[in-house]
């Protein structure tokens, strides 16, 4: 069992890692990780979530390719710099079935809640196994071309892509507002 101490401590841990070394994350260790973004809780525990582990330098190029264009558009010279993808030692894309939970807004906020815990999951895996990663979701601009390039079938979507690799140096603390500023007590605005 994990202290709620412990796990203040891993999580003021966790950043945003994009720049990676070369060193190879061997299946094995991938596969813990899947393993550990399944544990997690999912809307009618139906377990929505399908991983594409994306190895292939030419797809991981492919896809950094839209990344950087849509970089260039939505941040200009601001986008943040990172290791170039076909370099990255693997890529993950957190898929599912479109409507696994029905169409609308109500079946979109489920099919939301159930795949973002797993991707923290996948995300704090990592940390404690010593890799990096970071969540994006720019690429979202140009799903139907990810969707190709990673072969998915007609009714699948991306919900986010994952660089994963060995951090390129240690990284510190993260740098978060204090809880004072970001929550209310009973209504927006006021004062926790």
């Amino acid at each position: 069992m994990v202290t709620l101490e412990e796990f203040e401590a891993f999580a003021a841990r966790q950043r945003a890692v994009r720049h990676f070394t070369g060193r190879e994350v061997p299946d094995e260790l991938v596969e813990r990780l899947l393993r550990a973004a399944t544990r997690a809780p999912s809307a009618r525990n139906a377990q929505p979530w399908r991983f594409v582990v994306v190895r292939e330098r030419e797809t991981k190029r492919r896809l950094g390719e839209l990344f950087d264009e849509l970089g260039r558009q939505f941040y200009g010279a601001g986008a943040p710099d990172r290791t170039p993808w076909e370099e990255v030692p693997v890529l993950i894309a957190v898929c599912s079935a479109r409507d696994v939970f029905g169409s609308g807004e109500a079946g979109a906020a489920a099919l939301g809640a159930s795949i973002y815990p797993a991707v923290q999951n996948l995300l704090l895996a990592a940390q404690a196994a010593g890799l990096g990663a970071v969540l994006t979701t720019r690429w979202k601009a140009r799903e139907e071309e990810v969707r190709a390039l990673l072969g998915l079938p007609g009714d699948a979507a991306v919900h986010a892509i994952i660089p994963l690799g060995w951090p390129d140096r240690a990284y510190g603390r993260n740098r978060r507002r204090p809880v004072r500023e970001v929550a209310f007590r009973e209504r927006w605005g006021e004062a926790w």
